[in-house]
């Protein structure tokens, strides 16, 4: 197991609570015993980000689903909204939740470079998980004036899309027909203001075209929370080599995703392809190395994010064995990739205090 802390660019905690009623206080072991397993078998818990060693989480905070999207028949109804009024209130109730397990000793909500840097000194003796809250989909920001509001919260990373939402045009899980069009008129406000206050811009989930229309207004702080290589998966969900290259070029860093589908394009259709972190991950951590550079490569896991055991790669069996990702680059990149490259974009574009 890997040393040094460990950093997950994106993993879906509070949504997996507070929309799909999962007990993240219980081990991923402990929950297979008593869920259904209609969201696939449990694989992330805090017990098991303790265990992993993983010190650092950009933890999403998400709107829900829009019904457009999922349909009015989409399990649990609750998580489903109509309205963006109806977002906004979920949002808020994961950040509550995320408050909560920071009361309670879980975790630490991490708002500035000095809260990162205080929280590593003393991660190596609890580890304790530490959380940058990072929003998926901008509809709970009713108007752009709000932004302020959600700072004062803690948020610190907005992806303004999944699906459609009132602020661009996005891609949710991928297609092979390149949806068109980018960022709606207050979705370039929202970009602005969001740069003015200091927030970090992940292009996850946003169209080739808004991605191109965001870099094009010079934001200076940028990630790619979770997204593969679009060369090796060719669909619109996944990054260009170009948007790869700008990524890099603004110091950003882009964190691969553990889901099969996203790994191997055969395994959506035959299922028993086995996809493993040695030669599949491998495959995008070298194209995207080759492209960016291995200092701009970094995990955006993603589990638990619509996926479970079932359709992780073979090595994986809980967030635990996040450190098996060595396996899968080199030696001299490998403290890098785990962690460390997130860290260094995290210092930087963290405002200081």
């Amino acid at each position: 197991m890997a040393d040094f802390p460990i950093v997950d660019g994106h993993l879906d905690l509070a949504e997996n609570v507070t929309l799909f009623g999962r007990d993240l206080t219980l081990s991923a072991h402990e929950r297979r015993a008593v869920e259904d397993g209609a969201l696939g078998s449990a694989t992330v818990s805090l017990p098991d980000l303790v265990r992993g060693g993983i010190a650092v989480v950009c933890a999403t905070v998400t709107p829900g689903f829009l019904a457009a999207d999922v349909g009015e028949d989409f399990e649990p109804r609750s998580a489903i909204y109509h309205r963006r009024e109806e977002a906004e209130a979920q949002a808020l109730a994961q950040i509550a939740l995320y408050e909560t397990w920071e009361r309670q000793g879980l975790v630490r909500i991490l708002r500035t470079a000095e809260d990162l840097e205080n929280h590593l000194g003393r991660w190596h003796q609890d580890r304790r998980p530490g959380l940058v809250l990072l929003m998926e989909g901008a509809d709970p920001i009713l108007h752009v004036r709000d932004l302020a509001d959600w700072w004062g919260r803690g948020l610190r990373m907005i992806g303004l899309t999944y699906g459609d939402t009132f602020y661009g045009r996005g891609v949710a899980g991928g297609s092979t027909t390149f949806t068109r069009g980018g960022l709606t008129p207050e979705g370039f406000a929202l970009l602005e203001a969001m740069a003015q206050q200091g927030f970090i811009w992940d292009v996850s989930h946003l169209t080739e075209d808004g991605i191109r229309e965001g870099l094009e207004r010079g934001f200076p702080r940028i990630c790619a929370s979770h997204a593969n290589a679009q060369a090796l998966m060719p669909t619109d969900r996944h990054l260009s080599d170009s948007n790869l290259g700008a990524i890099a070029e603004r110091d950003g860093v882009i964190g691969l995703v553990l889901y099969n589908r996203f790994l191997e394009p055969g395994w959506k259709s035959d299922r028993t392809i086995e996809v493993t972190l040695g030669e599949h991950l491998r495959r995008h951590a070298d194209h995207v190395a080759r492209v960016t550079g291995w200092e701009h490569v970094g995990i955006g896991s993603d589990l638990d994010g619509g996926f479970g055991l079932e359709s992780s790669p073979a090595e994986i069996d809980t967030v635990a064995d996040l450190w098996m990702i060595e396996t899968a680059v080199p030696a001299t990149a490998r403290e890098g990739v785990l962690g460390g490259n997130w860290l260094r974009f995290l210092r930087r574009t963290l405002p200081p205090q």
